[in-house]
């Protein structure tokens, strides 16, 4: 008897013999990581008795093995959703054919339900055995994770080995989430020498419950599909909220935490270019995006890394009809000969993903607006819905020291000093009410109402896009 009718024999089990042998496997780790995505005894395998497509190449040993990745459905707070969870106990969780067809099959029936789908990444890689077919297996997956891009939310969380074209695939996905050990790379650090080169696609780094329990949180905030349209809830905080004389140090993640609704808010991308926050909330029940600058760090200037992480944010917020809320507080551009090599093209995209969104956009310039920042960082230029200043923010192509350098500096004597001209400056060509007057500003606001106003903002563009017929529901006929 050769190899392949071995095989052949291995294969016939009962339906019973299949049950309880699937069975010996419920307490494997990661059927351990799957349980902590979903909501008690709510996940539905799908699949469950596949098995690998061995080769003529490979041992009879293990020819009965289950396919080394688990697929199926469940709940997360209610709320349906997809998931596969490679297993490296199995095989190493060896990408070949039948893998990719539990994953695509997966994908149709999420696409077929408009539901989101959680990935867990952790496999060694293609079964090298399997040849161009084990190949093809990763276009076929690249293929169903480009297709669902943009219509349903994909998380993937890096579990354990993403590597090579896995790590493609995980990129493809809107966020990633990174456990501490795993590794995520597309060529080894050792011949790279530089470890963490993934980082700007990382969205949250921990433990494996830490992963899980932030995958979980950030479902929450996601429509199930393109579709849905803006989301809003009953708001759980005072719409008229007041925030005072609140001065936020310079830190992006401080304005964001008091127009959250009771504060809550997820951060994204917290470890990466760090002079710019982004974060999703709700904002008087209207679940949003946020986008912050940090004065604190690098006076708000932004880099190439900053400008790369707004733009892949917005365009996410944009896919799924999330409203984006910016809170602008810049100097304009960081001057940097590192920086300038992929400046233009990421200034380039971040400003093309504020002007093609056509999600709700509010814009608060809640500091400093200088130069490229005040036009990059949703300006009404670039299609914002509503522009708020507040009374105290500098506006310009210049801050007023350089603006009297360049222009006022002749003018300066003993009577009136550049201290003079500065004031003078910021409270005529850089104030906020000279933005105003050319029709770029809204309104001229104080800190004390910024979440009010915002929310008022985010409601009334709550309908954006919805056209006359869902104005005709609230209205009189």
């Amino acid at each position: 008897m050769n190899k392949y009718e071995q095989s052949k024999v291995c294969q016939l089990e009962t339906a019973a013999e299949l049950r309880a042998r699937l069975a010996e496997s419920e307490s494997s780790s990661v059927r351990e990581q799957i349980a902590l995505l979903f909501d008690a005894n709510t996940f539905i395998e799908t699949a469950a008795y596949t098995k690998r497509g061995f080769s003529d190449f490979l041992s009879t040993e293990k020819s009965n093995e289950f396919e080394g990745v688990i697929t199926g459905y469940g709940a997360i707070d209610g709320k349906l959703v997809f998931a596969f969870a490679e297993d490296a106990e199995r095989m190493g969780g060896a990408i070949d054919e039948h893998h990719a067809k539990k994953i695509t099959d997966l994908y149709k029936l999420a696409m077929d339900n408009g539901a989101p789908v959680i990935g867990i990444f952790n496999s060694n890689g293609t079964d090298i055995f399997a040849g161009t077919a084990g190949l093809a297996s990763y276009g076929r997956i690249l293929a169903v994770v480009n297709k669902a891009s943009g219509v349903i939310p994909q998380i993937a969380v890096v579990a354990g080995n993403c590597i090579g074209t896995a790590a493609t695939i995980a990129a493809m996905f809107d966020f990633v989430i990174k456990e501490n050990e795993a590794n995520l790379y597309v060529s080894s650090p050792t011949l790279t020498h530089k470890d963490g080169a993934q980082d700007g696609i990382v969205s949250y780094t921990g433990t494996l419950p830490e992963c899980a329990g932030y995958a979980r949180f950030l479902i929450n905030f996601l429509p199930d599909n393109s579709s849905v349209g803006v989301q809003v809830v009953d708001c759980a905080d005072n719409l008229n909220r007041m925030l005072g004389d609140l001065n936020f140090g310079g830190e992006g993640i401080a304005a964001i935490s008091v127009i959250a609704d009771n504060g809550v808010f997820l951060e994204v991308g917290a470890d990466y270019a760090k002079g710019t926050s982004v974060a999703f909330a709700t904002i008087g029940g209207v679940k949003c995006g946020i986008v912050a600058n940090s004065f604190a760090k690098n006076e708000g200037k932004l880099c190439t890394k900053c400008a790369k992480k707004i733009a892949r944010f917005v365009n996410l917020c944009d896919s799924f009809s999330i409203p984006v809320v910016t809170l602008v507080d810049s100097l304009g551009l960081m001057i940097d000969k590192d920086n300038e090599v992929e400046f233009a093209p990421a200034l380039a995209k971040l400003a093309s993903a504020y002007a093609s969104a056509t999600a709700p956009k509010v814009t608060v310039i809640n500091g400093h607006a200088i130069g490229a920042s005040f036009v990059l960082l949703g300006s009404k230029a670039l299609g914002a819905d509503i522009v708020y200043a507040t009374d105290c923010s500098e506006i310009g192509a210049l801050t007023a020291e350089s603006g009297v350098a360049f222009a006022w500096d002749k003018y300066i004597t003993e009577e009136k000093t550049r201290q003079d001209y500065v004031n003078e400056w910021r409270a005529s060509v850089s104030s906020p009410a000279h933005a105003a007057a050319s029709g770029e500003i809204d309104d001229i606001i104080s800190v004390n109402e910024l979440r009010a106003r915002i929310c008022s903002a985010l409601l009334m563009l709550a309908s954006k896009g919805a056209g006359c017929k869902s104005i005709r529901k609230v209205l009189p006929l």
